[in-house]
């Protein structure tokens, strides 16, 4: 009976894990159906220098745009750049409106529980800009009762400006527009705007009307971001990990960055 026990045990372990290994190759076709499709469908949020859209040709432009369109070439595909906010990447990607989300999303805990991330793209920190007649020179001056913080809701942006401001209130307002947040601080509805430090400086020095600063503080909140797809899709994350290595290691990843970061 011993010996009958253990041998039914066996074989209904056995036939676990062949079910569960069948069931996991089963979810594990991402690429097959890539490129049975003949597109790549990329989700993109605005982000400079890795994309936005060209309001002369409402076309995506970035480095992250020029990495999805060779990760496309790579696969024989075409790719498909499809609009979504800060707010809806994950949805989008989870309701399979795109297959990946090539935007410079900062890999939390949180998001973790939701999808797949990729090796970092990058690393990026988050600082804070203000009216340059504002008479706020620091993180301490902000971080006051009266004082507001301008974010894009739905962010890591939003969630860590909850966190570390413990009397600012954060403002976050529903837009897939850079431009909105810092029109917020310009027309004084907002004390200060926080979100990448690329982004920041960036969107500073080309709105020179807008007469905002860079705080001339340390970087918050420095980590890595990375690309992402649907949780299970392992075959597909172990191709963009390897072809990030080739894209460095050729040089490619720099010359884009170097194309949107030219002064």
């Amino acid at each position: 009976m011993k010996r009958l026990f253990f041998a039914i045990l066996a074989l209904a372990t056995s036939l676990s894990v062949g079910t569960a290994l069948a069931d996991g190759h089963e979810r594990d076709t991402l690429i097959q159906e890539i490129t049975a499709r003949g597109v790549l469908r990329v989700c993109h949020a605005e982000a400079l220098p890795w994309g936005i859209k060209d309001p002369k040709t409402g076309e995506w432009v970035g480095s992250d745009v020029e990495a999805a369109n060779h990760l496309g070439e790579t696969m024989g595909v075409k790719v498909e750049h499809v609009d979504t906010s800060w707010g809806t990447l994950i949805p989008s990607l989870e309701t399979g409106k795109c297959d990946i989300v090539m935007a410079p999303m900062f890999a939390t805990p949180e998001r973790a529980m939701k999808v797949l991330f990729a090796d970092p793209a990058g690393f990026e920190s988050m600082s804070v800009a203000v009216g340059a007649d504002s008479g706020i020179t620091s993180y301490a001056d902000l971080d006051t009762d009266g004082k507001t913080v301008a974010v894009i809701s739905g962010t890591a942006d939003e969630s860590f400006s909850n966190r570390y401001f413990k009397n600012a209130k954060v403002q976050p307002s529903v837009t897939d527009k850079l431009s909105t947040v810092f029109l917020e601080v310009a027309s004084k509805r907002a004390d200060a705007v926080l979100t990448d430090t690329s982004t920041l400086h960036r969107m500073v020095k080309e709105n020179a009307p807008m007469n905002l600063m860079v705080l001339a503080a340390e970087p918050l909140n420095p980590q890595g971001y990375s690309y992402a797809v649907r949780p299970g899709e392992y075959h597909f994350i172990n191709f963009v990990n390897i072809w990030q290595k080739f894209i460095a290691r050729e040089g490619l990843k720099e010359m884009w960055h170097n194309k949107f970061t030219q002064d």
